[in-house]
């Protein structure tokens, strides 16, 4: 075969295979740029998702919490603590439904499912919870009594966490305050919401009642209770016009229960029934030192 002969004017380009290797690496190098744009994309798709899950999730939960912080008491020659927790009393009017305010001062709170005892002076609050009933009259909802789970449910929405003397009031239906509660040996149970993030939550049960709810306002925890029956509707939307940040339900109509003011006098409200019923359980508030 005859040798092709070139001038010296002339231009070489050399071989195919040089060509065929660059091509080679510019395809490598594409496809590499689309794996990693894709994987971008994943990446910042999986983010959206989380994201909007738990902002979700954050709108579907809202609660807040007060840190009960009784005085410290001093020790006296007759063991007679210096300070002593009482529920201070007052009553509001608002939009033409009359209020009575209940507020625990120097206490804490728990749960029991013993009957309080009306002679005990160091209980200056007592209110039904959660409620008892179905199969057995079990407790209705989540209850967590001194980190044990007595019961299970999200049919009420509403819950109360006390842990570590920190009371949080809040709406949904998961909450890791659960599970802390139980881990802290704290307590835990369900009603139905009343106020949410300050604005009335509106609940299906019709008719009306005296209502109660255990609440905060302004950093405080509340008792507030209907001095006249009203409706769910009423009740919650006067609980959100006098500055109540959140609320849960309390066991209200004839309920049994009473508070003692600063002097000890000892108030009374519902009916005391005849029989303690399985599954009562009250919430309430002791001179307990913490």
């Amino acid at each position: 075969m005859k040798k092709q002969e070139f001038s010296d004017n002339e231009i070489q380009i050399l071989g195919q295979k040089y060509g065929n290797l660059n091509n080679k690496k510019r395809k490598g190098w594409k496809f590499a740029l689309a794996v990693a744009v894709v994987l971008i994309a994943i990446v910042l798709i999986t983010k959206t998702i989380y994201t909007l899950v738990e902002n979700h999730r954050n709108a579907q939960t809202q609660s807040l919490s007060v840190q009960l912080t009784p005085q410290p008491q001093r020790e006296t020659p007759s063991e007679t603590p210096a300070v002593r927790a009482f529920v201070e009393l007052s009553e509001e009017t608002v939009n033409d439904v009359p209020l009575r305010i209940y507020t625990p001062r120097n206490a804490a709170a728990s749960l029991t499912l013993t009957e309080p005892d009306e002679a005990d002076t160091n209980i200056v609050f007592v209110a039904p919870a959660a409620d008892a009933g179905g199969n057995n009259y079990g407790i209705v909802g989540d209850f967590v009594l001194a980190g044990e789970r007595l019961a299970r449910g999200i049919s009420k929405k509403g819950f109360c966490a006390i842990i570590n003397q920190t009371v949080t009031v809040g709406v949904g239906d998961d909450t890791p305050l659960l599970d802390e509660a139980i881990r802290e040996k704290g307590y835990f149970f369900r009603q139905y919401p009343i106020v949410k993030n300050s604005e009335p939550v509106f609940n299906r049960p019709k008719g009306k009642s005296i209502r109660r709810a255990i609440a905060i306002r302004e950093g405080s925890i509340l008792i507030v209770e209907s001095r006249e029956r009203e409706s769910f509707y009423d009740f919650a939307q006067a609980l959100s016009d006098a500055g109540v940040s959140e609320a849960v339900y309390l066991q209200g109509g004839v309920s049994y229960g009473w508070w003692r003011d600063e002097r000890g006098v000892q108030g009374f409200f519902g009916t005391k029934k005849e029989k303690h019923l399985e599954g009562a359980n009250y919430l309430i508030f002791t001179n307990k030192q913490i």
